[in-house]
C-alpha cells in the first residue's frame, strides 16, 4: 500500500531544531505542466524536459531530461531561508538512467557527488550539503546530466532535513582499509580543525596531529590562512579524483595562531607513494636525484627504497641528477600519483647524511681553507663533487685526496665523496 506524503513546504530552516524537516514534495502539485513547489528562478532545465509521471509516494512524480553527458541542468526549488554553516540531508527516491546529485544555492553552489541511477526499480538516495551563508532566497535542487530514454531520470518524495555535522579528527576521515583509498565518511557534512601546514591554489594543507593519516588539503577560497594558523570549520568531505579533500567550508574560525606546525614525519621514497601519507607533512632522507626534469615542474628522487616525485606547486627549485637531497613537504595527490610539495628553500637540503659510511675514518681538513681540500680516509677516494648551496653541481675531482679549489668563488660547498667500494659521505666546507 502506498503512503501518500502531503506537501510542506516552511520558508524558514530551523538551525536549532535537530533533523527538523524543512522541505518535502511528493509532485503531486502541478501547474501549467511544471510542479508547483518547483521550477525556481535557478533552475536551467528547460519546462518541457520536466514530465508529469506516475509516482510512487502519491500520485505523480517528475521524470527529467538532461542527455547531454558533460553539462548538467538545475532543477531547483521555489525560495527558502538558509542558514549559514546549517547542514541539510537531502532524500530523494530515483529511477531510471542518468546521473544526479542533490544541491543548494544561497550566494554560491554547493553540490554532492554525482550518483548514477541504473535501474527501474524505486531506490532511495541521500546526501548532504551545507550552506554558507544565511539567505532567504536560497533553493534546493537536483543536478543531473546523460540521462538516457525510455525513462531518462524519474524523481519521487524529494524531503529536505536539518543534520548536526559529527566533529572529528582527520585521522577520522584519512583513515581506511579500503583499496580505493577513499575516505569512510566520503559525502559526508563534518566538523573538524587543525593547524595550516601549507598553503597551495584555492586552499591549504592542514594537519592536527604527527604521523600518518593525520594531514589533508581543504579546498577553501574564501579564507586566507598562514601557516601556523590553528583553524575549524565546517566542511563536506569529498574524494576530488581519489584525493581526499575537503570543501564547502562554514563556520571557518581562526582559533589561535602562531602554532608550531607538526613535526614532519620520516619516511623513505617509496612509502611517499602510500594512502596513508596523503596531505602530511613527511621528510626524505639521502634521496638522490634521478631526473631533474620530469616534466611540469616535477623532479624524481630515490634514496634506495623506490622513486617518489616532487613538485613545484608551491615552490619553484631546480636540482641537480645525482644530487642527493634531504626533502620536506606536504604529500599532494593528482594525476594518479603522489608527489612531495615542498614549501620554500628551507625544505630541500642537499644531504650531509654520513649513514651509509660506517666503519670509515675520515677528516676533511682545512676548513675553512682557500687554496686546497685535503681528503685523509682509511678507503680509497673514488671522485669528490662539489655543491654550491643552492644545490648546483661545480666541480668534480676523480681519485684525488687532495684537491685545488682556488677556481672556487668564496662561500659554502657540500662535498659529496664516493669510495671505491660504493661507500659515500657528505661534508661541508667553508671556502674563504
Amino acid at each position: 500500500m502506498r503512503k501518500l506524503f502531503t506537501l510542506i513546504i516552511v520558508a524558514t530552516l530551523f538551525a536549532t531544531s535537530a533533523n527538523a524537516q524543512v522541505f518535502s514534495s511528493n509532485f503531486d502539485s502541478w501547474s501549467g505542466g511544471v510542479p508547483t513547489d518547483w521550477m525556481g528562478s535557478r533552475t536551467s532545465i528547460y519546462a518541457d524536459s520536466v514530465i508529469q509521471v506516475t509516482g510512487v509516494y502519491g500520485a505523480n512524480a517528475a521524470q527529467l531530461i538532461n542527455t547531454d553527458t558533460s553539462s548538467h541542468k538545475r532543477f531547483t526549488t521555489q525560495n527558502l531561508t538558509s542558514v549559514a554553516g546549517q547542514s541539510y540531508e537531502i532524500k530523494f527516491w530515483a529511477k531510471g538512467n542518468g546521473e544526479v546529485r542533490a544541491g543548494l544555492i544561497d550566494d554560491d553552489y554547493h553540490y554532492a557527488d554525482y550518483i548514477t541511477v541504473s535501474s527501474n526499480t524505486w531506490t532511495e538516495y541521500s546526501q548532504v550539503v551545507t550552506a554558507t551563508v544565511a539567505v532567504d532566497t536560497a533553493q534546493f535542487m537536483l543536478s543531473l546530466r546523460a540521462t538516457v530514454a525510455p525513462e531518462h531520470l524519474q524523481i519521487d518524495s524529494f524531503v529536505v532535513t536539518t543534520t548536526t555535522a559529527q566533529t572529528v579528527t582527520i585521522h577520522d576521515i584519512q583513515y581506511t582499509t579500503d583499496v580505493s583509498g577513499d575516505s569512510p565518511l566520503n559525502g559526508q557534512t563534518v566538523n573538524t580543525s587543525g593547524i595550516v601546514s601549507a598553503i597551495l591554489g584555492s586552499g591549504y594543507f592542514v594537519q592536527d596531529a604527527f604521523g600518518a593519516w593525520n594531514g589533508i588539503y581543504v579546498y577553501d577560497a574564501n579564507n586566507t590562512v598562514n601557516y601556523g594558523d590553528e583553524v575549524s570549520f565546517t566542511c563536506l568531505v569529498t574524494e576530488y579524483y581519489n584525493m581526499t579533500e575537503l570543501k564547502n567550508v562554514a563556520n571557518f574560525t581562526i582559533v589561535s595562531s602562531g602554532n608550531p606546525l607538526y613535526n614532519p614525519k620520516t619516511v623513505s621514497t617509496a612509502d611517499v607513494n602510500t594512502e596513508q601519507y596523503e596531505g602530511v607533512l613527511v621528510k626524505v632522507y639521502d634521496a638522490n636525484c634521478t631526473n631533474a626534469d620530469a616534466g611540469y615542474g616535477q623532479w624524481i628522487v630515490n634514496d634506495g627504497s623506490g622513486d617518489a616525485m616532487t613538485d613545484d606547486k608551491i615552490y619553484s627549485f631546480t636540482p641537480t641528477v645525482g644530487t642527493e637531497y634531504n626533502v620536506t613537504g606536504v604529500v599532494d595527490y593528482s594525476f594518479s600519483e603522489y608527489k612531495i610539495l615542498y614549501r620554500g628553500a628551507s625544505d630541500i637540503e642537499v644531504s650531509t647524511s654520513v649513514s651509509n659510511i660506517e666503519n670509515t675514518t675520515i677528516n676533511v681538513f682545512p676548513n675553512p681553507t682557500s687554496d686546497y681540500v685535503n681528503i685523509s680516509a682509511n678507503k680509497t677516494v673514488a671522485s669528490v663533487t662539489f655543491f654550491n648551496i643552492v644545490g648546483e653541481e661545480v666541480k668534480t675531482v676523480n681519485n684525488s685526496n687532495r684537491i685545488d679549489i682556488t677556481d672556487l668563488n668564496q662561500g659554502i660547498y657540500i662535498l659529496n665523496i664516493k669510495f671505491t667500494d660504493n661507500s659515500k659521505t657528505t661534508y661541508r666546507v667553508n671556502i674563504k
